[in-house]
């Protein structure tokens, strides 16, 4: 890190973010002036207003300009209301508002309790049955809702010029094909809308609906040409009050290059990343991904380079002034479960390298190991990193990867293109495309420009069903009788019957679960509006159609993750074992000791013999294979479900930090877990501190799973720093990596760090505010982590060794 950078740097303020109402307040001075007006046209005016009328500045030092809240560090305020409580909340978290913001924010609640933008206040009505409504209320799919009207109303807050309702963004985990926008410029697509408007024919209500969208294109995209101008203008009278020279010369390049771009196709490596940072921050937020940047960035650094116009160390301070101004795009939940859904101001902002060219050979460049170089020599929790392995990875690539990792800050992560790949041929995408996927998200594998998915809704407790199943369909925390009736687990005498039951009622709440997604799908098509990340995906313009009102062509767009699937498969070992061979346990007085959550009688005797039993994560084919089972069933059931967008729901496993909030609804299991504990996290992560016999024995039960069906798989492994000290350590890991990779594994990341250092940062935060963990796909600062994910990264097994 330059001094630059380091003073930046400096400037991220882990204790107090601003919230700012200035977005919010354009958005909705704008929105009243176009009552009755298409929706589509209303965002994109919302949007214009937005960019003409913010604050903008420009901070000492920044290369890369375009700041995303009206304040330095700070959250805008959406649009959906803000209930009393959840202000609140959201101070004790950290977060600040001034009396006379807070009351103009409330202000504005009567208007937008009951407009379209406000998501769920719209869908909440189809929730109004009694069918329905139980499951919703169970928390089955993360958050509970605890009444109706509670339910309509949370807001949230985030930085981003469009990361609101009403204003242009994307799906939420797509990723968009950054290169149609970049490469040749706003003014392109602004013409090539114009032509297609003027030779439109009104022959039928498509054809309105897409003069519409056209003329939103044009007005948003114009939006964002002016307001990089406003920059140019901005930075040039700094430049003409500067005294310092070389200040002076970096503003007067700033002001030229934001009057070329992003109007226009840059014609530096300089202006294609702040070309980028224009665009991507228009969608920003906390869920935009970088997409393959090492691939599409490669040729203005190529050309810079052999014309002698940029050094590698320029390069790499413009790839560390990205990191920080990533890092200024933040966003937090309204709702507290929500938040702690997302624990740690979780961002999933993907940056993918390495992995491999549409014809199949190695795609790695020089870039891809400067944005290496950037990620450790400038560590922050964002942008994340995440290496493509496929069996021709240099071995150089992997070693400095692995040297990133050593440091401690859980990226980069790895991902096994063979298995990636061959999802997406299996789903009938060609080869070439298979081949050029990325990831939004966390691991969420997309083709860029051609698939999408939406935000993490779909956090499916997998526990609770198993503890609705054993309650014959009632559920245990409120009550109400929300599943089928598959028979008291007394009744049935062999453990297929009881497995067969049990998947019954999985079945079930996974067909709820997917009712859930399409009426949150149809309602994101009535509500969403994105004229701007519509055209970053095929053939946006021909077909006149907003990115949440088409069908791409490889649909992607809903997943069920599958949160402590783990934790069922252990449950199912131990109740197989105990109950049905063994007998040393009668289903009734297992059902006794879960229900008084081990305690008292000889209770505490089944535990020891529930958590004796075998563990998913020790190399061991009896639980092994109820896992592989499982996840089975899940793959097989979950594309049985169709999409109001097309395609089908897509099975995943990635958790984020739903195994925290996920298992404070959860009774006690039969693995011998307690009541309210933490659960499994991600998809074929062992249960903490189960995993035994060592790193080899875990990939041996992973690869056990079939990963191809999955959107995306999560491994979590934590290494004690002493394990990869040697060179010799990197290459042993690197060779671990690959060789689960080749069984068809999908993904893996890593922490390395010694558990008191967790427990002291957890007794002692303020000696710790800098320091980085791995939590799910994504990395935090560990003491903005809830404390039972804390506790979560606490008790995961530490290996000693590689």
């Amino acid at each position: 890190m330059n001094d630059r950078v380091k003073k930046l740097k400096e400037c991220i303020d882990l204790e107090k973010y601003p919230i700012c109402i200035e977005r919010v307040r354009l958005i909705t001075e704008s929105w009243k002036e176009t009552e009755e007006q298409p929706r589509i046209l209303r965002a994109a005016k919302a949007f214009a207003n937005f960019l003409d009328k913010r604050t903008i500045f420009i901070e000492d030092g920044e290369l890369i300009v375009g700041n995303v809240a009206a304040k330095p560090w700070g959250l805008e305020a959406s649009c959906p209301t803000w209930p009393e409580e959840d202000m609140v909340g959201l101070k004790k978290q950290g977060l600040v508002i001034s009396d006379e913001d807070e009351a103009e924010l409330r202000s504005m609640d009567d208007y937008w309790k009951t407009r379209a933008a406000n998501l769920n206040y719209r869908r909440g009505f189809l929730y109004d049955d009694e069918r329905l409504w139980p499951f919703i209320k169970s928390g089955i799919l993360l958050p509970p809702w605890t009444k109706r009207e509670e339910a309509r109303g949370y807001g949230a807050a985030g930085s981003g010029w469009g990361a609101s309702s009403g204003v242009p963004a994307v799906r939420g985990l797509d990723v968009p094909d950054f290169a149609i926008a970049v490469d040749n410029g706003l003014n392109k697509i602004i013409g090539d809308a114009e032509e297609e408007l003027r030779n439109l024919r009104f022959m039928g209500a498509e054809s309105i609906e897409k003069a519409y969208f056209l003329n939103a294109v044009i007005i948003a995209s114009s939006a964002v040409v002016r307001i990089a101008g406003r920059f140019a203008d901005l930075a040039a009278k700094m430049a003409a009050e500067e005294k310092d020279q070389t200040r002076k010369k970096e503003l007067e390049r700033i002001a030229d290059t934001c009057r070329w771009v992003p109007a226009n196709p840059p014609r530096t490596f300089y202006e294609a990343m702040q070309s980028f940072w224009f665009i991507w921050v228009i969608i920003g937020g906390g869920t935009t991904a970088g997409g393959r940047f090492d691939q599409y960035m490669y040729p203005y650094y190529k050309k810079d380079r052999e014309e002698g116009r940029i050094t590698d160390e320029e390069v790499l301070e413009l790839l560390e002034c990205l990191r920080i101004k990533v890092m200024q795009v933040n966003g937090i939940s309204g709702g507290q479960m929500q938040r702690d859904k997302w624990a740690g101001m979780a961002r999933w902002n993907n940056w993918v390298i390495g992995g491999v060219t549409p014809d199949g050979k190695d795609a790695t460049n020089e870039l891809s190991y400067l944005i290496l170089e950037a990620a450790k020599d400038c560590q922050t929790p964002h942008h994340t990193v995440t290496v493509r392995v496929h069996e021709g990875t240099p071995d150089e690539l992997m070693l400095k990867a692995l040297e990133v990792v050593r440091t401690g800050i859980g990226m980069p992560a790895f991902v096994g293109d063979k298995s990636y790949i061959e999802y997406f041929v299996n789903q009938g995408v060609p080869l070439e495309e298979a081949r050029n996927y990325a990831l939004g998200g966390c691991l969420e594998g997309n083709v860029p420009g051609k698939s999408g998915s939406t935000m993490a809704y779909g956090m499916f407790i997998v526990p609770l069903v198993f503890d609705v199943f054993m309650h014959n369909g009632i559920d245990p925390n409120t009550g109400d009788e929300v599943g089928l009736k598959t028979g008291d687990p007394e009744s049935f005498e062999t453990y297929h019957e009881f497995m067969g039951a049990f998947k019954k009622q999985l079945g079930y709440f996974m067909s709820m679960a997917a009712e859930e997604h399409n009426i949150l799908l149809k309602h994101l098509s009535y509500l969403q509006a994105s004229p701007i990340g519509s055209v970053l995906f095929a053939d946006a313009i021909k077909e006149g159609k907003d990115i949440c009102n088409r069908t791409l062509p490889f649909e992607n767009g809903a997943c069920l993750n599958a949160v402590g699937m783990i934790n069922v498969a252990d449950s199912m070992a131990a109740v197989k074992k105990l109950v049905f061979e063994e007998k040393k346990v009668t289903m009734k007085e297992l059902k006794d000791a879960l229900s008084k959550n081990w305690q008292g009688n000889s209770y505490g005797e089944i535990q020891k013999m529930c958590l004796a039993a075998p563990k998913f994560g020790n190399g061991d084919e009896y639980v092994d294979l109820i896992a592989r089972d499982l996840y089975k069933f899940w793959t097989d059931t979950a594309v049985t479900f169709p999409t109001v967008w097309g395609g089908t729901i897509k099975p995943a496993g990635v958790s984020i930090t739903a195994h925290g909030p996920g298992g404070s609804l959860v009774g006690a299991t039969p693995d011998g877990r307690y009541a309210g504990e933490n659960l499994a996290d991600g998809t074929v992560s062992a249960a903490q501190g189960k995993d035994t016999h060592g790193p080899t024995a875990l990939i041996r039960s992973c690869a056990t799973v079939d990963q191809v069906p999955f959107q995306s798989t999560l491994l979590n492994m934590k290494f004690h720093p002493s394990a990869l000290q040697r060179t010799e350590d990197l290459k042993k890991l690197s060779d671990l990596i690959k060789t689960y990779f080749s069984m068809n594994g999908k993904h893996i990341q890593f922490n390395v760090i010694s558990k008191d250092t967790l427990v002291d940062a957890q007794n002692n935060p303020a000696k710790y505010r800098d320091l980085i963990v791995r939590v799910a796909g994504y990395s935090a600062y560990f003491v903005q982590l809830t404390k039972a994910i804390q506790d979560d990264l606490i008790a995961r097994m530490e290996y000693q060794s590689t």
